[in-house]
């Protein structure tokens, strides 16, 4: 029998490391730290006053800083606390910080001090990306993306809700009183007056709030631990409590030229500042360029008002009826693959079950008459993640398919057309003479492939910050330090594009 070594994993070892060997200059790290050198950190020295007569504690490198939490955000990391823990084991981590100790507060102060310096750093990575060749601007894709917010979805409602909410709460706090007054146990009573100071605090919370809606006209809701956050739709159509992350992006290279997070559910209230901030950008880092910016937004930007105040520019922007019409947010290269076929339903007798295309089972639900014939439905709901979303039968949440009531035993299969193709008629016609004139832009070649880019540069930047590195929620709270985090994202961003970085 062949006899193995036992590891003894409670063996202590002294690991020797050669920063030099491990991280060679070429390597990844040293030119991130040399890349962030070459920024212009000046303005992060006006946040400190240990350099007087009174002296002080000297502070933590800037570069350093810096370089550890862009490289943290790049290998997926977002937590400032699981920061601190990866610096006392990971390699990589140690050489960054110089063999210096941080922690996540002393982290945590870094990012609060230097809030306004850390935005303006992003500025400096769209210079460095002019300079590398790297930002054109010959085409910006505009788009927004929704992200979740450090805050219960519980905690947020209008006036009336919160009032009804505080009404309870005052309930509660009367009979709870009642039971602290009557009660002799001193560990129960401690346990009771606890218990009541946590709903005074909610009740101070909830009045705040209140106040804060009767003064501010202009707000249907508040969050009661963050207020800026509000009811956002994100692409899987569910609704969570959020910011909407506006941002515009070069197609060169798919580099960040500009963002913004607003607290607006509506994207066609932001088009105009968005283009607007982007031709700023231009003007400072691209001064000498003449030909216009191709600019390629969402239809959610699309109005008559937009296309009417941005109509010196090249503008690429489909109503929503002509995006629908396009494809909406289907792959271009997957496109007439799939407006050629039909959809398959396999119909199964003997447990009177319909098999979709993509292999879930619709159930009998009732008789349903139209035109005149009874048939039986059959649906599957909760479709929101399936692959044909939004062009398979019934819409983007549910399948819905219909057999005949006289002969649906016989039945094998059913070859359904996609949903709105069965029935479909042109676009519905439109007043606006601006709008008229974009449908006929993007429904010439040149305007189909221009606008076919959008997919690929601003959602394939979203899939990376979200889904790769993690970053789908803010963790801080309040717009302003949410507005921060999501710079030091879009900082990390460039940066891994300049310095074509890789998850190994």
């Amino acid at each position: 029998m062949a006899r193995y070594k036992n590891p003894d994993v409670d063996q202590y070892r002294i690991v020797t490391l050669n920063f030099s060997e491990l991280f060679p200059e070429d390597h990844f790290l040293s030119r991130l730290l040399e890349l962030v050198r070459r920024f212009d950190l000046s303005e992060f020295d006006q946040g400190y006053a240990n350099d007087s007569s009174l002296g002080g504690r000297p502070a933590m490198p800037v570069d350093r800083m810096l370089a550890i939490i862009i490289y943290s955000l790049l290998y997926g990391n977002i937590s400032m606390r699981n920061l601190a823990r990866d610096l006392d084991q990971r390699a990589d981590l140690m050489y960054l910080s110089g063999g210096l100790t941080f922690d996540h507060s002393l982290i945590s102060v870094f990012r609060r001090r230097h809030e306004k310096a850390i935005q303006n750093l992003f500025s400096q990575t769209v210079f460095a990306g002019v300079e590398a060749g790297m930002i054109d601007l010959e085409t910006v894709c505009i788009d927004s993306t929704k992200i979740k917010a450090s805050a219960n979805r519980r905690d947020i409602g209008t006036s009336d809700e919160l009032g009804r909410r505080l009404a309870k709460i005052e309930e509660v706090c009367a009979k709870r009183f009642q039971q602290w007054s009557n009660s002799e146990d001193e560990v129960e009573k401690q346990y009771l007056g606890k218990k009541l100071a946590d709903y005074k605090k909610q009740q101070e919370k909830i009045n705040n709030a209140i106040e804060f809606l009767k003064q501010n006209k202009d707000r249907k809701r508040i969050h009661l631990t963050d207020p800026h956050a509000d009811w956002h739709k994100d692409g899987s159509n569910h609704f969570i409590v959020g910011y909407s992350a506006q941002t515009a992006v070069d197609a060169k290279n798919k580099m960040i030229v500009h963002q913004e997070v607003v607290t607006d559910q509506s994207d066609s209230n932001c088009a105009v500042g968005m283009v607007n901030a982007t031709e700023e950008v231009k003007n400072a880092v691209m001064p000498e360029k003449e030909e216009p910016i191709k600019y390629v937004l969402d239809c959610g930007y699309a109005s008559e008002g937009n296309l009417e105040k941005l109509d010196n520019l090249d503008l690429y922007m489909p109503d929503r009826e002509l995006a629908r019409e396009m494809g909406g947010k289907v792959k271009p290269e997957d496109r007439k693959e799939k407006d050629d076929q039909l959809f398959k339903f396999e119909y199964n007798a003997e447990s009177d079950v319909l098999k979709c295309p993509n292999g879930e089972l619709m159930t009998y639900r009732r008789i349903k008459k139209l035109n005149g014939t009874d048939y039986r439905m059959y649906r599957k709901d909760g479709c929101h993640k399936c692959k044909y979303q939004g062009t398979c039968v019934g819409g983007k949440s549910r399948k819905e398919v219909h057999l005949p009531q006289k002969n649906y035993q016989s039945v094998k299969h059913k070859m359904v057309a996609h949903y709105g193709q069965s029935n479909k008629t042109r676009m519905p016609p439109v007043g606006g003479v601006l709008t008229l004139r974009m449908r006929e832009k993007l429904a010439s070649p040149e305007g189909k492939k221009i606008y076919a880019r959008r997919f690929e540069v601003v959602e394939g930047v979203f899939g990376i910050i979200k889904e790769i590195r993690n970053a789908s929620q803010f963790l801080r709270r309040r717009l302003p330090r949410v507005q921060v985090e999501w710079s030091e994202r879009c900082i990390a961003h460039n940066i891994s594009r300049l310095l074509e970085f890789r998850i190994a």
